[in-house]
């Protein structure tokens, strides 16, 4: 008898821990389930540099890390009425958008992405050799206050020129720097890749400056994840998965930069053409690292506040520990 009941609390324990573990695996297939449901939204703003988004969606690296993601093509505009709205859940983020974070705005940064992609030339024929040169001359860039115009203002106060006094700047949309270069409405430019190549390439300018191959910006990342501040709070799954997928992406990009330039070309997503956008990915540095992102953060954050663009009351730290996330596995 006692045999008999000791088998009957065997088996019952048995089919209970059976049923518990049951549950658990529905709980896990209905958490998955509901996340592939879940539309998520990536915005592009159709870059040479933001390889890795395209990759990562017609490459079926989303959908690998459970994600339905559709992509969404943005403006500097439309990106902050989108995390403003919960309308874009994540973005590639550049030094453009960090004084918006300071402002407020609710996205995260959660790992980076690569260095370089932003040049500044001059005609083949100006006696501008460097930026040293830039004083008392006009300048073109595609926004003030944007990341082209930030690094030259730094090596500006690093080399004693006051960007804001001694330099004009002129805003053009960038396909058009090197029309009104050639007008001499401007006596350089400096925008992202691939309109300053396009022009070396044409043998209309000469490069000057790069945060690809220039110290000490070489060495920097220009470009990081960014994911709506909601999404981290409330959709942690889904804020992983993402960081994890751009991660995957930026890896395939830097060990495969002419598919992915190929793709980007295919598929419409950028301009330029395949050979030249394969050979600015192949210069970029492509590294996710959580921790090498947050101290070119840091850094950027720094030489802002130098050039005034942020209030001179932030403190910068303080303004990293509440806009950078280091998401846990």
């Amino acid at each position: 008898m006692r045999k008999k009941t000791a088998g009957l609390i065997l088996a019952g324990l048995f089919a209970a821990a059976l049923f518990i573990g049951g549950c658990g695996g529905n709980k896990q297939s209905s958490a998955n389930a509901d996340r592939e449901a879940r539309v998520v939204h990536v915005g592009y703003y159709g870059g040479t540099c933001e390889a890795p988004i395209y990759v990562a969606h017609e490459q079926g690296v989303f959908k690998k890390n459970g994600l339905t993601v559709e992509l969404v093509k943005l403006t500097a505009a439309t990106t902050k009425e989108g995390i403003a709205t919960g309308k874009v859940d994540a973005v590639m983020m550049s030094p453009g958008g960090f004084k918006a974070m300071e402002q407020g705005l609710n996205i995260k940064l959660t790992a980076g992405i690569h260095t370089g992609c932003i040049q500044a030339v001059v005609p083949v024929d100006s006696p501008v050799r460097s930026i040293a040169d830039l004083k008392g001359r006009t300048v073109g860039v595609d926004a003030i206050g944007g990341p082209p115009m930030i690094y030259l203002g730094m090596e500006m106060i690093r080399l004693g020129i006051d960007p804001k006094t001694e330099v004009n700047w002129q805003a053009y949309p960038g396909p058009q720097l090197s029309l009104a270069m050639a007008k001499k409405e401007i006596d350089a430019f400096s925008t992202w890749d691939p309109f300053p190549q396009i022009a070396v390439n044409e043998g209309k300018a000469r490069a000057f400056f790069s945060n690809t191959h220039s110290a000490p910006y070489a060495d920097q990342l220009c470009c990081y994840v960014g994911i709506n501040g909601r999404v981290v709070s409330n959709e942690p799954d889904i804020a992983k998965a993402l960081t994890r997928s751009f991660a995957e992406a930026t890896k395939w990009v830097g060990e495969h930069p002419a598919e992915a330039a190929q793709i980007s070309i295919d598929k419409k997503y950028t301009g330029g053409d395949v050979a030249l956008n394969s050979a600015l990915l192949a210069q970029y540095r492509w590294i996710a690292d959580p921790l090498q992102a947050r101290a070119s953060y840091t850094y950027f954050l720094n030489g802002m506040k130098q050039l005034q663009v942020l209030d001179a009351a932030t403190e910068v730290d303080a303004l990293v520990g509440h806009t950078f996330v280091v998401l846990e596995e």
